[in-house]
């Protein structure tokens, strides 16, 4: 019995199948399941109740969950506080960013952090803010921005800003002026390349429609955000999203925007994490220098995102 096993039986325990929590934990069904049985054998009881819809925890398995749930917490405890005696933070920091704004910070936080805090290392993972969520749960990031808050009670979502929608196109690819600012209502009238209905933007955009009555013209949907700009590079249409997604070729002149009014689409920016896991240096000085940025991108690029009402750090200090 070690720590890994531990581990794996708390994901077993928690998605009440084999199946399920292979997946979640990235390990194939016939190892996890070795894993389980190897448990069993070496404690001598049954552990799980099979069936076929997965896996019921027996009494012994609750009583060992709750065992390993805080042997596991121990040794993260015990291994921070370890690292923060040192003089300078040091170790890694799992750091989710969706699209959008946190394409901006994405350089910048990690060269940052290498000038500043050598010692830190910084793994960057990109992915819609449901999994992001998932992630953070399963302890595989640290902390996270992203747009659509969980339910999940371990996990903390603290509004840090608003990030504007806008409409997008490619330049080249469009025969006729398109406005500055155009209603919502006229969407109707571009032919869009939307994510589907997974998406949180997605989902807002819909919303909005719904609400004021009227029917996109969806003509693509896609099922990742990255195929968007080449889409409507060649010409198939315009999409919805954040200006951030698309800076570097808004700047370079290729993608033009158009402001949607009456009702402006906007959705809440959220920096999240896992508060039943134990923080470390290297994670806190990575959380204010994402904080920091996130003001730093407001501060210049007020189109793109608004910090203002927001409370940006733990000790409620007003950002300029």
């Amino acid at each position: 019995m070690d720590i890994k096993s531990l581990r794996l039986f708390l994901g077993i325990i928690k998605h009440r199948s084999i199946t399920k929590a292979s997946r979640h934990l990235y390990i194939a069904q016939p190892a996890l399941g070795l894993y389980l049985r190897r448990l069993e054998d070496e404690l001598g009881v049954e552990l799980v109740t099979r069936h076929a819809r997965g896996v019921t925890p027996t009494a012994a398995g609750l009583k060992l969950a709750e065992h390993a749930e805080r042997l596991i917490s121990q040794m993260h405890y015990i291994k921070n506080e370890l690292q923060n005696l040192r003089d300078t933070p040091s170790g890694p920091a799992l750091v989710g960013l969706t699209h959008g704004t946190g394409q901006l910070l994405a350089a910048q936080l990690v060269k940052r952090i290498a000038i500043e805090y050598p010692d830190v290392s910084v793994c960057l993972r990109d992915s819609i803010s449901e999994s992001l969520a998932k992630m953070l749960n399963d302890g595989r990031l640290d902390l996270a921005l992203c747009y659509a808050p969980s339910d999940d009670q371990d996990l903390r979502f603290k509004p840090i800003g608003k990030e504007t929608l806008v409409l997008t196109y490619w330049k080249d690819s469009v025969t006729e002026k398109v406005p500055d600012e155009i209603q919502f209502k006229d969407l109707v009238d571009y032919p869009l390349i939307l994510p589907s209905t997974k998406f949180e933007y997605r989902k807002l955009v819909d919303g909005f429609a719904e609400e004021i009555g009227v029917e996109l013209n969806i003509v693509h949907e896609v099922e990742s955000v990255q195929p968007i700009r080449y889409l409507i590079r060649e010409g198939l249409g315009f999409s919805v999203g954040s200006i951030g997604a698309v800076k570097w070729e808004v700047e370079s002149g290729h993608v033009g925007t158009a402001r949607i009014v009456n009702p402006t689409p906007v959705r809440t920016l959220y920096l999240a994490e896992n508060m039943s896991r134990p923080s470390s240096r290297a994670i806190e000085v990575v959380r204010d220098q994402l904080v920091a940025l996130v003001a730093e991108v407001a501060h210049e690029n007020p189109d793109i995102l608004s910090v203002e009402g927001f409370e940006l750090y733990e000790d409620q200090e007003q950002v300029d």
